[in-house]
């Protein structure tokens, strides 16, 4: 008596042996590949499906992608057929063998177990391919500070006069508040302000009032020190944070840049730009506002008693 004289004698115990596999799976597929039939081994390959009824096989197996000819073989077939199939959710492959039945087709697929060698190449095939990875990843990590460094710039930088705008330098100036200590040498502000900018304007267009604007930015600049702080504060409006300055230099800083432009021949017909200023000192405990207010008090003070000059805050009325 042969094997398959035992086998069709004992369909019971074909069943358990099917089912008891580990690493061993039996399908039965129809015409179209689709699952008909399938023992405990290969459901549990796949913990996620509930019913694999129907499904198509090639949806759940497929060629290892280190095959060159990457397509779903064509299992149909009066003669047996050998083919090396993976899990698409899993690095695990199986040599299957498949042979042409009464109702489609019938599948019996081994695990295949690796020696050392393919397994410490796919490791280092592993390995390299999270080196490229992690390569490509800091590269990315590179261009997003270098764009974050960019929209930084912006958002704290005047787009016309590529100085530091209104909220860079509040920012800077809590933090000299801050790192101030009493009784320590304090610093000093210059608040600016271009005269009659609006006849500016109106008289020789925007495009003019934009030059003297941008002229007036490189003054700043021009006399400012590394640690100085020059800023547009809005409109007309330029203000100065100058660490470790006193009063007096503070003035003498303010009219250097008043004097100046004051003698640029930056309009036609001879228009003379000038410009208002107003200094004070750091006094603590005083708030960045309060600091400001005495800066523009001074400079309202300029304004009122004929422009074109630099004013010093004082506390007395």
């Amino acid at each position: 008596m042969n094997l398959s004289h035992l086998i069709q004698g004992e369909p019971r115990a074909l069943k358990i042996l099917l089912d008891t596999l580990q690493n061993t799976f039996l399908v039965c597929l129809d015409a179209q590949g689709r699952l008909l039939a399938w023992n405990r081994a290969f459901a549990g390959l796949f913990p996620f499906i509930v019913d694999f009824k129907g499904r198509p096989l090639k949806d759940l197996m497929g060629v290892p992608s280190e095959e060159k000819e990457a397509v779903f073989p064509e299992l149909q077939g009066t003669e047996p057929q050998t083919h090396v199939l993976c899990l698409k959710h899993a690095r695990h492959h199986f040599r299957c063998v498949t042979l042409a039945v009464a109702c489609g087709t019938l599948m019996i697929g081994e695990r295949l177990h690796y020696s050392e060698d393919q397994v410490f190449n796919t490791l280092s095939q592993l390995t390299n391919e999270m080196a490229s990875v992690h390569m490509k990843l800091v590269q990315k990590h590179r261009e997003l500070q270098v764009a974050y460094g960019k929209i930084e710039h912006i958002s704290r930088t005047d787009p016309l006069t590529d100085l530091p705008n209104r909220r860079s330098f509040m920012d800077r100036l809590e933090d000299m508040l801050l790192a101030t200590a009493p009784g320590a040498e304090g610093f000093s502000l210059v608040l600016f302000d271009l005269d009659h900018f609006k006849q500016i304007n109106d008289l020789f267009g925007h495009d003019a009032g934009d030059q003297v604007l941008c002229r007036f930015a490189e003054l700043l600049k021009k006399y400012s020190r590394k640690s100085d702080l020059p800023a547009r504060f809005g409109g007309e409006e330029f203000i100065a944070l100058l660490p470790d300055t006193t009063i007096k230099e503070a003035w003498v800083f303010a009219e250097r840049i008043r004097r100046e432009l004051a003698a640029s021949r930056l309009l036609k017909d001879k228009h003379r730009v000038t410009v208002s200023a107003g200094v004070c000192g750091y006094a603590n405990p005083l708030s960045r506002e309060e600091l400001i207010k005495q800066a523009d008090m001074a400079l309202y003070d300029a304004k009122n008693t004929g422009r074109n000059r630099i004013s010093i805050y004082s506390s007395r009325p």
